[in-house]
């Protein structure tokens, strides 16, 4: 077998292995690719997903890993999707063997648009009224952030830190018991943030919907979101190094496969 087609073989096979990876756990997946009506689940749970009544808008990514996303206006958009009525509600955040991941591409417009006066913003929410559970935040002043808390509120682990500058950012939060919160951006194989678990546990009888962009007492995300995907685990730098890089979908995996192969034929 010539080397080149020997190396080929390699390369599918690293990507097929990372692929694997990044699907395991992988426990919601909302590409934002779909550049019009209702976003789609691609995860095994096929979650059914509801925009408010201002919808946000679709709109051209202008980024080599984000084609299309969906621009979120600060006020009144969100993407809804309710786990617990589709008898699926993610509880691994508060299980000492599992965990919590979060990533998305999100690019910021404008902060403190929403006049609810906190200093934070949700990119993914889930939690209201005594059913507090966890969010992947971005701050006013930019810092990116992750919060876990107790059902009345009370921050489990909620640290925040780099810096959400201009254009897209890949951020990431990991949470476990354990170790608390991680936060990542654009796949430094550091932290920008952490903070270990306080002695309050997780909340354990959250049965609020994830939203986007939106928390249910009025705070409101003025941002582009894309490639939004939620693991009941903790996944590994590698694993968030092949999520920014897309390898995140069966037909991504398939086709590049096929590109492969089909080079290591023509070299034989």
């Amino acid at each position: 077998m010539p080397k080149k087609s020997f190396v080929l073989i390699l390369l599918c096979l690293s990507a097929i292995t990372a692929y694997a990876g990044v699907k395991d756990g992988l426990y919601l997946h909302l590409p934002l690719n779909e550049g019009s009506g209702t976003p789609k689940d691609v995860s095994n749970n096929k979650f059914k997903t509801e925009m408010s009544k201002a919808a946000p808008k679709w709109v051209d990514g202008g980024h080599a890993k984000v084609k299309k996303a969906l621009e979120f206006d600060g006020t009144t958009n969100s993407v809804k999707i309710d786990m617990e009525g589709q008898g699926k509600d993610i509880n691994s955040h508060y299980d000492p063997a599992k965990g919590l991941s979060i990533c998305a591409w999100v690019k910021v417009i404008k902060t403190a648009t929403d006049k609810h006066g906190q200093t934070r913003q949700p990119i993914v929410m889930k939690g209201a009224g005594g059913q507090w559970e966890f969010a992947l935040l971005v701050y006013d002043d930019l810092k990116a952030g992750m919060s876990v808390w107790t059902c009345p509120g009370n921050g489990v682990s909620e640290p925040s830190g780099g810096k959400l500058g201009a254009g897209w950012h890949f951020q990431c939060g990991t949470f476990n018991i354990k170790e608390g919160v991680k936060v990542y951006l654009d796949a430094a194989k550091k932290p920008v943030a952490q903070a270990e678990s306080g002695a309050d546990a997780p909340c354990d009888k959250g049965k609020r919907p994830v939203f986007l962009a939106h928390r249910e007492d009025g705070q409101f995300l003025n941002a582009a979101i894309a490639q939004v995907m939620i693991w009941d685990r903790v996944i590994s730098l590698e694993e968030i190094a092949s999520a920014m890089a897309g390898v995140n979908t069966a037909v991504d995996s398939k086709d590049k496969l096929a590109t492969t192969w089909s080079r290591i034929k023509v070299l034989d």
